[in-house]
């Protein structure tokens, strides 16, 4: 008797220290499963907000004159070219670009051989999307008395007029890069965890912060077709891979492979993008994550300077168990999620961005199911020869449906955590910091320099505070990122 009582003991003793350290292995793999997940799914916006505002910079045509000159001047005299030419560069200033085009016309009426002006006009048109009228106007430049830097410019233009013009569009962007994080294994602030409803102190150094360095690589490949139509639907389609490898914490090591197909279906001021998604993620190269997705989009332009858009997805998340975690199949489930935007355009040099989530993730454990609400505030001011700077603050509330026994032990206390994250980015192409003749006159310097030079660098700054009513899940984290980025269309 005395020996089954001590074997029934053994029994329980056995399985109270399996649930308990089920319980810190659980906490410890659900904030390295969330964490990770959440990252790998911001990757492809975050790259998307850099590649837009890259392209916004390098497009944009810097006038710095003309900004103390009014309508009254222009009326009081209204054929001094000059005076009309800074006119335009003010409109051009304010994003006035339509008003810019006549004003530009009306000078090539007066005198049709300044070519500085039929230039900005050319541009101006290109703007527009008046191809053919743009190049019928860089094709009159071709003819007249130019500089070498400005006949390369013309060409450059004329070839991105026949890209445009061509109904099939392809692009590769390769993105290389570091980053160095402070707590890079999410591990909580104050070095205590709830084990049971019981506070105890994090003692294995594994699970306490650790900074690490990660080198990052990532691929796109997009495509699109234009299907012939006078509103200019399209089809579409992207294939993205990333990859960070972590010089220590190799158990961090992050994977990710999606394939995006979609179409854009446009209107006089809307345009519809439905878009279906693949993707699979890895932890320490194996694979963890299968998610299937789609996505409806609607973007509306009440003004041309005022941007409202919006968005509903679904998603189907597939976990397996790893090696580093036999509970990550218990995430498994449905994510619902809807979100409101606008874009305003202050002037061509800014623009603010608002964005409002909500979404909620249903899990195979209650536990791991919460619905979230979140707000986000971007503004990104571009300068001149294609540099800028972004800003953004997110903030976010996440609600979770059950206790986790395991961690709470007794207590009913439902898990909500509130997360913060600050971002700042300065961006510019390495044209500006490499001299044209660095590598010499010859034609191979020459190639050399014009793979490099439209290379875009940038570097981020961000910081993440999450705050949680269960110290397992309250961490923060301040990270640095360095990016070359580099896209070639054809």
């Amino acid at each position: 008797m005395n020996t089954s009582r001590w074997r029934q003991g053994t029994a329980v003793s056995a399985v109270l220290v399996a649930l308990v350290m089920g319980a810190t292995g659980g906490a410890n793999a659900q904030q390295s499963v969330d964490v990770r997940t959440d990252e790998a799914r911001q990757l492809s916006d975050d790259f998307d907000r850099l590649r837009d505002v890259t392209e916004r910079a390098n497009l944009l045509l810097r006038t710095d004159d003309g900004g103390d000159i009014t309508y009254a001047d222009i009326l009081a005299n209204p054929d001094n070219i000059v005076l009309n030419f800074r006119w335009a560069k003010a409109q051009l200033a304010r994003g006035e670009v339509r008003g810019a085009s006549a004003t530009l016309e009306r000078i090539l009426v007066l005198d049709p051989e300044l070519a500085p002006v039929r230039l900005y006009y050319a541009i101006v048109l290109y703007r527009l999307d008046s191809l053919d009228e743009a190049r019928t106007q860089f094709d009159r430049l071709r003819q007249m008395d130019v500089s070498p830097e400005v006949a390369a410019d013309i060409d450059k233009y004329i070839n991105a007029i026949e890209r445009r013009r061509a109904r099939l569009h392809q692009s590769v962007t390769l993105t290389l890069g570091s980053q160095v994080d402070s707590n890079r294994n999410a591990a909580p602030n104050d070095k205590q965890q709830l084990v049971t409803g019981t506070l105890t102190n994090i003692t294995a150094s594994a699970d306490k912060p650790r900074n690490d360095i990660a080198y990052v690589g990532a691929l796109r490949y997009d495509v699109s077709y234009d299907l012939g139509y006078q509103e200019g639907h399209e089809i579409f389609a992207a294939v993205t891979g990333y990859a960070s490898d972590q010089v220590q914490l190799d158990s961090l090591d992050l994977g990710s492979f999606s394939v995006d197909v979609g179409s854009r279906i446009r209107g006089g001021y809307w345009m519809l993008t439905p878009t279906l998604n693949q993707t699979v993620q890895s932890l320490s190269k194996e694979k963890y994550l299968t998610s299937r997705s789609g996505r409806l989009r609607l973007d509306w332009n009440p003004r041309p300077f005022f941007n409202l858009n919006g968005d509903v997805s679904y998603a189907d998340e597939r976990y397996q168990n790893t090696s580093e975690s036999s509970a990550l199949r218990l995430h498994s489930g449905q994510r619902y999620g809807t979100r409101l935007g606008s874009n305003y355009t202050w002037t061509p040099n800014n623009r603010t961005t608002f964005n409002l989530f909500a979404g909620k993730k249903e899990a195979a454990r209650n536990y791991y199911s919460y619905d979230s609400l979140s707000g986000e505030l971007i503004h990104a001011y571009l300068f001149g020869g294609g540099s800028y700077i972004s800003g953004s603050f997110r903030y976010g509330i996440d609600r979770y449906r059950d206790p986790d026994y395991l961690v709470t032990g007794n207590s009913p206390q439902h898990r909500m955590d509130r997360s913060a994250r600050t971002r700042l980015t300065y961006g510019a192409p390495l044209s500006q910091i490499l001299p044209s003749d660095l590598f010499g006159d010859s034609k191979t310097a020459n190639q050399i320099y014009d793979l490099l030079a439209p290379v875009n660098w940038s570097i981020t700054g961000e910081y993440l505070n999450t705050k949680s009513n269960i110290p397992n899940y309250e961490y923060h984290n301040a990270r640095a990122q360095f990016y070359l980025t580099r896209r070639w269309e054809f």
